[in-house]
């Protein structure tokens, strides 16, 4: 690498991606509802193959490439890109249904059809949270990267904001609380699940420090991270539940948001978050270093908690056909409406959406922007239900996707440590947008080939 002075270019990277107040709720929005239909094309395609450097290959053409490119070189071109993908998938559905016409099946015995007992799409939603995610941490450092994609510095709605969110959302819905399981084991789990996350979270203080890398101090504070955050989150929820017991959690979530905001509102702590206590941004002592982190927790445990109560009504009701989940899906619909119309309303009369606090209107986003999502790849999955057999689920569908949630954390790991590795090799402030696009092409490549080699082989990196 090129000689350079290294303290001047961290402060260049840092600003690069500080300051920027993010884009409409809308424009975020639509980028979910691509990746949706980037699991529908992935779908109505069918494609039975275990090679596995075809099925690799297919699955990152129509799984990652369309929302690599409609947050990159085509990040002007969303709607052209849902509209391609959607016109694919229904041209291969006509195809489908003139090669297996004698297979069709009438809507009443497909209403009454019962279904897998575990749907894919809450293994879809977690394993997109984690693309989505581990696509934008390099990503931004390009200036391909739109930067109203960026993380919002204090107010507004970012695409890198919902990261966090989508994944405290995501371990909330399959953590062992929402399947009812013991209060004792539910606590050793999370205990135990929470100390990889602090010893990477160390890892990360440590070696971001060791090599003078750029940080984006507003994010989380001096020291704090996501790896922190999520712990602590985990940790919290766990503590709390073993007092309150298997009871409706929305109730004690709501009462955490309320009185939490009542304080960024009320008592100033809004200002002492983004100002400091020296009133100038300043950051003297541990809490004061980490004060976004530490008590921004408030807002993720009353997500996290939240996420819980959604998984307990997925895998606690008794749904066995097509119809149920239907009904289902309806009920998502409904909410999801509710939760948009309730963050509207927040915008205006509490406080601006503000991932940096993870305040009301951002656990309400968060929430809404996550059921929207599970609504639609839910829908995907029920529609392949209503078609030919050609759709139905084969062994080793969504290969990737699966891949992922086999290996989550050591996925988001390497995400992580290949980030680190090409913001140490190249100068990505410089790099034009094709060498820009053929490394991001390349990381996710990359990244996803050796989760799914790893799913392939039944190799996993569990700590506990």
């Amino acid at each position: 690498m090129m000689e350079r002075n290294h303290s001047s270019y961290k402060e260049l990277k840092e600003q690069f991606v500080s300051g920027h107040n993010g884009s409409p709720a809308s424009e975020i929005t639509l980028i979910y509802f691509g990746i949706a239909c980037c699991v529908f094309l992935h779908n109505a395609f069918a494609i039975r193959c275990r090679n596995l450097w075809f099925h690799w290959i297919t699955d990152f053409l129509f799984l990652v490439l369309p929302g690599l490119s409609s947050v990159t070189f085509l990040s002007e071109s969303k709607t052209i890109i849902i509209v391609s993908v959607l016109s694919l998938a229904a041209l291969s559905i006509m195809i489908s249904k003139q090669v297996n016409s004698k297979n069709s099946t009438s809507s009443v015995s497909i209403l009454g059809q019962e279904l897998d007992k575990n749907l894919d799409f809450i293994s879809n939603f977690r394993a997109y949270a984690l693309i989505c995610t581990s696509i934008c941490i390099l990503a931004v450092d390009f200036k391909v990267f739109p930067r109203r994609f960026c993380k919002a510095e204090t107010y507004g709605t970012g695409l890198m904001d919902t990261g966090v969110g989508l994944f405290i959302v995501a371990n909330g819905i399959v953590s062992p609380e929402s399947r009812n399981k013991g209060k004792i084991s539910s606590l050793k789990s999370s205990l135990l699940s929470s100390l990889p996350l602090i010893i990477l979270g160390m890892g990360r203080v440590l070696s971001t420090k060791g090599v003078n890398y750029q940080e984006h101090v507003t994010e989380y504070g001096v020291h704090w991270n996501f790896f922190f955050t999520v712990s602590a989150v985990k940790i919290c929820s766990s503590l709390l539940l073993t007092f309150l017991g298997n009871i409706i959690l929305s109730g004690p979530a709501i009462i955490v948001i309320l009185l939490y905001q009542l304080l960024l509102n009320k008592f100033g702590l809004s200002g002492y978050l983004a100002l400091g206590a020296d009133g100038h941004g300043g950051r003297t002592g541990l809490l004061d270093s980490n004060r976004e982190g530490i008590v921004s927790c408030a807002g993720y445990l009353s997500l996290y908690l939240l996420a819980v109560d959604l998984g307990k009504h997925i895998f606690n009701r008794e749904r066995k056909t097509v119809r149920d989940w239907l009904s289902f899906a309806g009920v998502l619909c409904l909410l999801q409406a509710v939760l948009w119309c309730v963050m509207m309303w927040t915008e205006i009369h509490v406080q601006q959406v503000s991932r940096r606090f993870a305040n009301l209107a951002y656990v309400v986003w968060i929430l809404a922007l996550s059921i929207f999502l599970l609504w639609l790849l839910l829908l995907v999955e029920l529609f392949r239900y209503t078609q030919s057999p050609t759709l139905s689920k084969s062994e080793g569908d969504v290969c990737l996707l699966s891949a992922i949630n086999y290996n989550g954390l050591l996925y988001f790991l390497l995400a992580n440590v290949f980030t680190g590795l090409v913001n140490l090799s190249i100068d990505t402030l410089k790099s034009p947008p094709a060498q820009s696009m053929g490394i991001l092409v390349s990381y996710m490549g990359i990244l996803g080939f050796v989760t799914v080699l790893l799913y392939k082989w039944k190799i996993r990196l569990k700590f506990w």
